[in-house]
Order: structure tokens, then C-alpha cells, then sequence
């Protein structure tokens, strides 16, 4: 029985748990917030000469030799969000320290959960349905992929609303091929940060016109935007600069450096607990979703959680964010909702979708190489599939997961056909084959990739043949109720992929190319294969 022991004397709440694992138990799982850049895979070890490591909401630890496997989550984030700390000491686990920043020593702490086992996927299994079910989460409708198509990977923010048309328009047109259910809306045909309902110069009809237009082609119209934020541009900005979050010190807006070019580039996050900052984003999403939107991209979500001075101060920033939330849905309770950017746990409830991995881009890999491990330091492709399938046990369970847009094409694009296959098979491992690629242009061979993800979908996804300190490149599940397994070629060189080894039949089926395969398959460096039984 393990039982936490609340440390006296500081501000907020702080525990450990005391373990006892063998000099040999080095086996770390920790869990990333959103878009963190990291340089360490998901699993490693503990080594000798490192004293600990963090996670946020959940860590795992474990001795491989043994099978014996810890995990330490919070089940709640109400008020707070959880930090974990594993430490080691003489050469042995000795610790695991958690700490909530937004509860005072003394208050009631977020719930937490301990769980033994000989398979640390499983506890990871356990872990998200008992969180989900502590924190509200309704069950998820998973009878088919979700399909779409956003504006932003191809055009950016120099997107005009005629980009738009033509694409809609092609799509319309090539349903056998891939047949699109949500047309977004994404960042560029707005004014402003925080004015979004006024629009810019290079949109040339309204956001109702653009819904009427989406609509009458079939499709769902869906938009891109930041509820919790607004630059020190914006109208709302200067007509109201007393709604945000103020600095303790001096009593003005806290101004945050977000990631957008002057004039924007400075950011200021919403007081959720003034009442009338309620009403201002409620009334935009109701106004949106009765022009016709109903799917909405909340990006920026981190943004929410900036520390400072709220118009309650009984209020923690965890609870402003969750209050400003409860608004969104409460104004479109039957709309999709797709979280981005966001802290995980203070979201659950609320959305039906969520990112779950790095930006992608026009790049498979854009990393900068560091000693022993690669830093994360850009949006690409690679980046995006690693931290997408090292939160493969949040899949269906907390939210249905997005990988982000998946990267087909050949034009305007800085990869390769076997590249983009990488891209395309993780929308058929989370379920989510949204795409920001140009319908005018795309070969007819690269929009069949987009068809493999829209039919397929692998289900009870976890990895195997793993090594602690590297990204996972192997997943097995069932697709259609059969066995399959799915390779990531992350590495510089060909893979030999012994179908016995990977419990598959000595004959079997590259989906991805539809390639019939005996024995063994050699898959090219920067490549996927999705086998399955024939």
C-alpha cells in the first residue's frame, strides 16, 4: 500500500510517495506537455550519473528485467495541474516527488491514483479511463475516420478566401478519392487576434457566405481560433484592456510573446472571471455557429494558464481556464470541439477532439542534432509522428487524438513519396485524416494515400519491440478485426522487417501500397508499412 506524505513549509501542495525498486529498475515513461520540445524519447532510462526526471499528470517507472511496473498519476485537474518527479538516490528509485502549483498547502489536493502491474501500457490503459471518468469525459462516437481539409499548411497566414473556394470546389469534385467531411477555416481571415469576427482585406465574403458556400458543396464548415487570447493590436485590446489577466506588480495586462510576426506579435490572455469576457466569447461562437459552423479549432490553449492577477483571486488559473470552457460549450453544446496547444488534463470534458503531437509541416525532419539525442526544434513531420504515438494510450480514451493535417502531396512539399506515407499512417492510427494539401494540384497516386487513411483505422493501438531511449517505431492493433502491425522508418538506413518476428504470417499485405509481401520487406529509411493479414 503506498501513501503519499504531504512536505510542510512550502507555499503549495507537495508530496512523496516512497518506493523500494533495485539497483537494475531504470525504466522511466514520462508524459510531455503539448508542443514541449524535448530532447529524450518518451521512454528511457534513469541513468546513473541523472539524479531525476519530470512528467506532467503521469510517470512510470519499472525494472524490464522483473516486469514489475509503478505508475503514479493524478486523476483530477480541477484546480491544478500535477507535476512528477522520480528520483533516484544510491543508485536506486527511492522517490517519487508530485507537486500542484495552484493548491495552497493545506487545501485539498487534486486526486491522484497509484497502480501496480507487469505491463506498463496497461497501467497507462487504466490510468486514462479512470482520469476520464473522474474528470467527466463522455464516450466517443469511433464508428468512422474523421476527414477534413484546413487552409493552413499550404497557404499560411497569406491564405485568401479564393484559395479557399478552389480547393472546396476540387474537393467536391473528387469524393471517390477522398471524400472530405469538415472544410476549416484556419488562421489568416481574421482582422486581428481576439477580433474575430472582423475580417481582413483578402477575405471577400463573410463568414456566413463562407458557411452557405461549404455547405451547399456537401461539406461541414469548421474555423480556426484562439478564445483565450488577443494581441495588443486588437480592437478588443484597446476598447477593453482591463478583461486580461494583469501583472501582480504593475497592474497592466500581462504581455506575452506568441508566435506570430508584428504587429501581432505580443499576446495577452482573457480574465475568465470577469463575467462580461464571458459573454464576448460566447456571443462569437454563437454568432459563428449560427452562420453555420460546427466544428471549431481552439488553438492557443496554453495561453489560457498565464499567471497573474484575475478579477477573482479565489480563482486558480486551472479554474479560469476550465470556467472560460464551460462557456464555449454551454453557447455550442452540440458543436465538434478540437482542442490545440493545450495543457491535456484541465481539458478533459470539454473536447471531442484534441492534438496530440508537434506541429507538421512542408519538412519530414527538421531537427538539429545534440550529442546523444536530437532536439525537437521545429514543426515537421517526424516531430509531429513521434509525440502523436508516445500519447498512444490517450487515443479514444481522453479525446479522439489528432496527429495534425496529414502531408500527401508533391508540390509544395519538401519530402518524399515514402515520407509522406509516414505522415499519412499515423491518421489511421488515431483515427483523425484531416489534410492541408492544394485538391488542384495533388497527384491522383498522393490523394489515394488520403483514401488508405479515410478507409482504414487501427484499433487498439500500442507499441512493441521497443528500446527505452528511442521513439517507438513499431505498433501493433487490429484493423478490421485482424492482426496488424505498423512500421515507422525513422532511421538513416533500410529496415528488414521479418514478418515472423513481427507475429505476422509468412505472406501478408502492405496496405499502404497494397504490395502483397512473403517473409520479409525491406522498408526504405524515411518510410512506413501498415501490414495486416490477407
Amino acid at each position: 500500500m503506498y501513501e503519499w506524505k504531504t512536505q510542510k513549509g512550502a507555499d503549495n501542495y507537495r508530496a512523496s510517495l516512497s518506493i523500494q525498486f533495485p539497483p537494475e529498475a531504470t525504466f522511466v515513461y514520462r508524459a510531455y506537455g503539448h508542443m514541449a520540445e524535448t530532447s529524450l524519447p518518451c521512454i528511457t532510462t534513469l541513468a546513473e550519473h541523472q539524479s531525476e526526471l519530470a512528467s506532467d499528470d503521469v510517470i512510470v517507472i519499472g525494472d524490464q528485467r522483473s516486469d514489475r511496473y509503478l505508475l503514479a498519476g493524478a486523476l483530477t485537474a480541477f484546480r491544478s495541474s500535477s507535476i512528477f518527479r522520480i528520483l533516484r538516490r544510491g543508485g536506486c528509485f527511492t522517490s517519487i516527488e508530485l507537486e500542484q502549483p495552484d493548491i495552497k498547502n493545506g487545501e485539498i489536493p487534486e486526486e491522484l491514483i497509484v497502480l501496480e502491474g507487469n505491463d506498463w501500457c496497461e497501467l497507462l490503459f487504466q490510468y486514462a479511463d479512470a482520469a476520464a471518468k473522474k474528470m467527466g469525459v463522455k464516450t466517443f462516437k469511433e464508428s468512422k475516420n474523421i476527414t477534413g481539409y484546413c487552409t493552413w499548411y499550404y497557404y499560411y497566414k497569406d491564405v485568401k478566401s479564393q484559395n479557399l473556394w478552389d480547393n472546396v470546389e476540387a474537393l467536391a469534385k473528387k469524393r471517390e478519392l477522398y471524400s472530405a467531411e469538415y472544410i476549416q477555416i484556419d488562421d489568416g481571415y481574421q482582422r486581428y487576434y481576439g477580433d474575430w469576427l472582423e475580417l481582413n482585406d483578402n477575405w471577400k465574403l463573410s463568414l456566413k457566405e463562407a458557411a452557405e458556400n461549404i455547405k451547399s458543396h456537401g461539406m461541414k464548415a469548421g474555423i480556426w481560433l484562439m478564445p483565450f487570447i488577443a494581441s495588443t493590436a486588437s480592437n478588443l485590446y484597446k476598447k477593453h484592456p482591463d478583461w486580461f489577466v494583469q501583472d501582480n506588480f504593475t497592474g497592466k495586462a500581462v504581455i506575452r510573446e506568441g508566435w506570430a510576426s508584428e504587429p501581432e506579435k505580443e499576446w495577452c490572455c482573457l480574465d475568465a472571471t470577469i463575467p462580461e469576457v464571458n459573454e464576448y466569447i460566447a456571443n462569437i461562437f454563437k454568432t459563428m455557429w449560427d452562420m453555420g459552423y460546427c466544428y471549431f479549432k481552439l488553438d492557443g490553449l496554453s495561453f489560457g494558464l498565464t499567471r497573474g492577477k484575475r478579477h477573482n483571486p479565489d480563482m486558480t488559473a486551472v479554474e479560469s481556464f476550465r470556467k472560460l470552457l464551460s462557456t464555449i460549450r454551454e453557447a455550442v453544446p452540440s458543436a465538434l470541439l478540437m482542442a490545440c496547444s493545450e495543457p491535456y488534463m484541465p481539458c478533459l470534458g470539454f473536447f471531442d477532439h484534441a492534438r496530440v503531437g508537434y506541429d507538421t509541416s512542408r519538412n519530414f525532419n527538421s531537427v538539429i542534432p545534440n550529442q546523444n539525442y536530437p532536439i525537437l526544434s521545429s514543426c515537421d513531420i517526424l516531430n509531429a509522428q513521434r509525440e502523436t504515438m508516445s500519447n498512444f494510450w490517450k487515443f479514444d480514451r481522453w479525446f479522439r487524438c489528432d496527429p495534425d493535417a496529414l502531408m500527401a502531396r508533391q508540390d509544395n512539399a519538401n519530402y518524399t513519396e515514402g515520407e509522406a506515407r509516414f505522415s499519412v499512417l499515423t491518421g489511421i492510427l488515431t483515427g483523425i485524416a484531416i489534410t492541408s494539401d492544394n485538391f488542384n494540384t495533388i497527384a491522383p497516386e498522393r490523394m489515394k494515400m488520403l483514401g488508405t487513411a479515410q478507409k482504414y483505422r487501427m484499433r487498439n493501438v500500442r507499441p512493441f519491440l521497443y528500446r527505452c531511449g528511442q521513439w517507438f517505431q513499431f505498433f501493433k492493433g487490429t484493423i478490421n478485426g485482424k492482426y496488424a502491425v505498423a512500421v515507422f522508418n525513422d532511421s538513416e538506413s533500410e529496415m528488414l522487417c521479418d514478418l515472423s518476428n513481427l507475429g505476422l504470417p509468412e505472406k501478408t499485405i502492405d496496405l499502404l501500397t497494397e504490395k502483397v509481401v512473403e517473409k520479409v520487406y525491406i522498408l526504405p529509411k524515411h518510410d512506413a508499412a501498415l501490414f495486416t493479414v490477407i
